[in-house]
């Protein structure tokens, strides 16, 4: 028999209430890693070292402040209360001001699942394809757009495909403001010049442009009867997770077009909120929207998650 694979790191889940903890414990110890867990923010930090992934209690984690930059933790993720409740908005809203890149807003069985994918995706270093969010089996469909004025086509096409799988009616629509809202980030903002403006953003909208190369667009969904993914790739990398997590919570009234503040209505069409970036090469937005639940019984805010990793 061989042994087993050395610890890739470790997680050090920090939450004052001793069945909280022992949920999240079971939670993340599915990955196999060396498991710590605190109750308080002294303990966490003395229990941090760089090779660490911090699941964190919201409300220490808002009360974490400016400590977390001073330690060179691997990540840290914020997570609602026992996990048998969705996270308020209030704090969700706040933590992503505060340029958290791993917000779960969602409550148990949706706090399972995107946990243990988070934290595999940051230990294996392994962070594109919207796979990583679907059961085995599920059938992925791709779109690629041609040219800018493909967009439409694209976005009808998808609801289509959506809809025709037999979800209501509801999911087409957002699936159609999201890949609307994916597609229009790809094609117009996420060009940038040498000096990192977006040279394409006030481009007239139904304008043709061939989409080659460089700005070669591809959108993919699957569905796996407990979520819908919708993935939209650029090959710019210029889309930042850190910079974006603030302005999803944004007042879009006050946004300017090179702010990207589409991305705010995807969100919040979303149950979670997924941007994988290899900066200088490639960008990947996933958004997912649970199907399994009513509206009222999920988070008022979407989970946000936001990963760097080298391109497939």
């Amino acid at each position: 028999m061989k042994p087993s694979a050395a610890p890739r790191g470790k997680l050090v889940v920090a939450h004052p209430e001793r069945k909280a903890q022992r949920t999240l414990q079971r939670l993340v110890g599915a990955t196999l890693c060396p498991v710590e867990v605190v109750a308080d923010v002294d303990a966490l930090m003395a229990a941090l070292d760089p090779s660490s992934v911090a699941v964190v209690d919201a409300g220490l984690a808002q009360a974490l402040g400016d400590r977390r930059s001073a330690h060179a933790a691997r990540a840290w993720i914020a997570v609602p209360g026992e996990g048998l409740v969705p996270g308020d908005a209030a704090s969700v809203t706040a933590l992503l001001a505060a340029q958290w890149d791993h917000v779960v807003a969602q409550p148990m069985p949706l706090l399972a699942e995107e946990l243990l994918a988070t934290v595999q995706k940051l230990f294996r270093a392994d962070v594109f394809g919207l796979e990583k969010y679907m059961a085995w089996g599920a059938e992925v469909r791709n779109y690629a757009l041609a040219d800018a004025r493909d967009r439409d086509a694209a976005v009808s096409a998808l609801a289509k495909d959506v809809v025709g799988g037999g979800l209501p009616d509801r999911v087409g629509s957002l699936v159609s403001v999201i890949a609307d809202e994916l597609i229009a980030n790809a094609v117009y903002l996420a060009p940038v010049d040498g000096s990192g403006a977006r040279f394409r953003a006030a481009d007239a909208r139904d304008q043709s442009r061939a989409l080659t190369g460089r700005d070669a667009v591809t959108i993919r969904w699957a569905t796996d009867a407990r979520y819908v993914a919708i993935e939209v790739r650029d090959r710019w990398g210029s889309i930042e997770g850190s910079a974006i997590a603030p302005r999803l919570v944004a007042q879009q009234t006050a946004a300017t077009p090179e702010d990207g503040m589409g991305l705010p209505l995807a969100y919040a069409c979303s149950s979670q909120f997924v941007i994988d970036c290899a900066p200088g090469e490639l960008t990947e937005i996933i958004a997912l929207i649970d199907v399994r639940f009513k509206p009222t019984e999920l988070a008022r805010s979407a989970s946000f998650h936001s990963f760097r990793g080298a391109a497939p």
